[in-house]
């Protein structure tokens, strides 16, 4: 057995940190004898501390982690908010969301399919970004991820481990070639900045599997002039960030360049996002008036506005869910309220409070509830959502999409 070394210097830090605690300690209670640690920033909440760290340092079996004793201490100042969307972040946590908020991603530039036996493999490499630059190839045979075996995970779950990994770069274990001209390489490649794709679609007709396209078909057939699946766009928002309001409009230009007589917004599922970026989509289909009104604690109301320069003058049916939340409702409210656009789907989610972001002096960053918003009509739609204008229940085994259908028979009766 290793004999234990005994560290004067190691001793006489431990007993001088005691000593200063203790003394720190008792000092807060003789000047302060009565006074109850009822408000964070009180001397009987720091003396409080000071005695739960000196227990800690004194008879807790382990050495902790100081940085994370911290660090939750902040975050439980936050929890006591009561505030289900408040929230406390470090730094270097804070970066990936705030680099999320610009509608970007950390990532190499690959997508991944799975094929029939499971393999995960290199489905596509994105021009000019780290994975080609790095040597990555369209058919590659993903084997590990930072070392990770990727044996019986889903792309998904492959995503999410570059994505998600520590540090600059990513290493991937790969197999290239075939039959008896294989070879694994082991590759490093550098992350870089990926612009996160939150709106999607085309024309509808191209969407679609062939069992549901022939379903809208008989709902709308097709004839010159007609609203029909060959002439109805369709944009899917998955979130609204910094990029959404560019790749929504790229879309609209493309699909109106394709003869779109009919628009189909799909927000299902979409939990919100910035609110900017959901104005700044708006504002490309708006007519002039008030996005949102928003009102705080402090001040008198305000409003987001939209100049109407360029309103929306095709049909428009918007789908949504119960998880059609937050600036996906300002959305959703703005359409309904302005008569722009039929409501199709399940009541939504109903959080009507946005959030704001406060960095502190060190980079870590606190979240709190801080704005109540109400529709252009000012209606408050907190906990209590927006209710559609043609109500159709969506279940999940269903290998058809009522809503879309409903959606299209809306469109095409307009």
């Amino acid at each position: 057995m290793k004999k234990r070394i005994f560290s004067w210097p190691s001793f006489l830090l431990g007993a001088m940190t005691a000593i200063v605690l203790a003394a720190g300690a008792l000092l807060l209670g003789f000047l302060f004898p009565g006074e109850t640690a009822e408000r964070p920033d009180s001397l009987a909440s720091l003396r409080k501390i000071v005695e739960m760290e000196m227990v800690i340092r004194q008879k807790y079996l382990d050495s902790p982690d100081e940085q994370k004793q911290t660090d939750a201490m902040m975050a439980g100042l936050i929890s006591g908010l009561e505030d289900p969307y408040a929230a406390y972040y470090t730094r270097d946590e804070y970066e990936k969301i705030r680099l999320s908020h610009k509608g970007y991603t950390q990532g190499i530039g690959v997508t991944i399919r799975q094929e029939e036996d499971g393999a995960l493999t290199v489905n596509s490499v994105m021009e000019g970004y780290p994975a080609e630059k790095a040597g990555i190839q369209a058919g590659d045979v993903l084997l590990e991820i930072n070392g990770t075996d990727l044996d019986g995970l889903t792309p998904a779950d492959a995503s999410d481990l570059i994505q998600k990994s520590e540090g600059e770069s990513v290493t991937l274990r790969i197999r290239r070639g075939t039959g008896g001209k294989q070879e694994e390489l082991t590759i490093t490649v550098e992350k870089g900045e990926l612009e996160i794709t939150s709106a999607a679609g085309g024309m509808l007709c191209d969407l679609v599997s062939g069992k549901q396209l022939k379903a809208l078909q008989e709902i709308a057939p097709a004839a010159e002039e007609d609203i029909s699946p060959e002439t109805i766009g369709y944009i899917a928002i998955s979130r609204f960030n910094g990029t959404t309001p560019s790749q929504f409009a790229d879309l609209y230009a493309s699909l109106q360049e394709e003869g779109m007589r009919a628009l189909i917004i799909d927000l299902r599922d979409n939990l919100g996002g910035m609110v900017e970026g959901c104005c700044d989509t708006l504002r490309q289909i708006l007519p002039k008036g008030v996005i949102v009104y928003e009102s705080d604690r402090t001040g008198p109301e305000r409003t987001r506005e939209c100049d109407g320069e360029t309103p929306i003058d095709i049909p428009l049916v918007l789908l949504v869910n119960g998880s059609t939340a937050s600036a996906s409702e300002i959305f959703a409210g703005a359409v309904q309220d302005y008569g722009i656009g039929k409501i199709v789907g399940t009541q939504t989610y109903g959080k009507g409070v946005e959030q704001n972001s406060y960095t502190l002096y060190d980079g870590s960053v606190i979240k709190m509830t801080t704005t109540h918003y109400y529709t252009p009509l000012h209606a408050d739609i907190n906990e209590i959502g927006i209710t559609p204008d043609a109500a159709v229940s969506q279940s999940e085994e269903d290998e058809t999409d009522r809503q879309l259908e409903k959606a299209v028979e809306l469109l095409q009766d307009s």
